[in-house]
């Protein structure tokens, strides 16, 4: 049980330090806005209406600054708020128990000085009690709001640059079907449309039988582009075209006459040697002598004209 409860001491000792450890383990929220309690617009001689303008144009320029936020505005009057708070002056400590859980709070009063309109604001950090009060004075009452505005600017320091958003831009060609990289990576076919942000890019396009497209793609802040490509057809040369060799004529097939023909002569010498025979048959018998004769032909077509020839016995 000793050893239990000495367990238990260490631990509750140790807990306060692991707290500490663990608060300090969490960076603060720098992107955090510092919250700023104003004060309705007021001041002797100021109408409702115009307190009321001048509160929505000091709600306004703390609104263009991303590192402030302005909380709702108490509907009492700031007299009010500081007798019930006990005060009698709007000094740095009075401010501060108005300040409703604010970073800062902001009074501003508004009064006519010797046929001039005096302004005067108070911006008190609620940590520090550092106050701010910038002072002047202008002519014409229109012009308070644009010196609550330069004031507002001194004391808050200039609106942080806003980091400019991507624009659309679209990318077409000549003729479509494109494929279109920026910086190496694949968009799609064109005609696309796509988001950059301002900056300068490496733009390609390619497509099958066109020549390559190239060029730097520069995108402006808030201005959209359009861009429409001509792609080049690649020519492909012409080869030369050997002249085919001329067809050689078919040969002629000399026809050989028909009387050359051995087949020819042979049937003509048949018949010949018909009537050789018949003719030398009645020859002898007119003769009156009886012999006898014979024929012979010669294979040779060009000697068929004389293959007739008739021997006596």
């Amino acid at each position: 049980m000793l050893w239990k409860g000495v367990q238990w001491r260490s631990l509750l000792a140790a807990f306060p330090l692991l707290a500490l450890v663990l608060l300090f383990s969490f960076p603060a929220n720098a992107d955090k806005p510092i919250d700023i309690r104003v004060l309705r617009v007021s001041g002797a001689g100021l109408s409702p209406d115009a307190a009321e303008m001048l509160t929505e144009a000091v709600l306004a320029k703390i609104a263009q600054n991303s590192k402030y936020r302005a909380l709702p505005v108490p509907a009492e009057d700031p007299i009010d708020m500081m007798i019930d708070a006990g005060c009698i002056d709007f000094d740095a400590e009075c401010l501060v128990k108005l300040a409703g859980g604010a970073d800062m709070v902001l009074y501003t009063e508004v009064f006519e000085r010797n046929g001039a309109q005096a302004i005067n604001l108070r911006l008190v950090e609620v940590e520090t009690l550092k106050v701010q009060n910038p002072e002047g004075e202008v002519q014409d009452q229109a012009r308070v709001a644009d010196f609550l505005s330069t004031a507002l600017e001194r004391i808050l320091g200039p609106e942080p640059e806003k980091t400019p958003g991507p624009v659309r831009v679209d990318l077409l060609s000549t003729p479509p079907g494109g494929e279109v990289w920026i910086d190496g990576e694949f968009i799609g076919l064109t005609p696309v449309v796509t988001k950059l942000k301002p900056g300068t890019f490496k733009l390609r396009v390619a497509k099958a039988g066109f020549e390559e497209f190239k060029d730097s793609l520069v995108i402006e802040p808030g201005k959209a582009a359009q861009l429409n490509m001509a792609l080049a057809a690649i020519e492909v040369p012409i080869a030369d075209v050997a002249a085919a060799p001329a067809e050689k004529e078919p040969k002629k097939e000399v026809k050989t006459p028909v009387y050359k023909k051995w087949w020819f002569w042979t049937i003509i010498g048949a018949v010949v040697v018909g009537g050789a025979t018949t003719a030398g048959v009645l020859a002898g018998q007119q003769s009156g002598t009886t012999g006898n004769s014979s024929a012979s032909f010669s294979h040779d077509p060009f000697m068929a004209p004389q293959d007739v020839t008739i021997y006596p016995r």
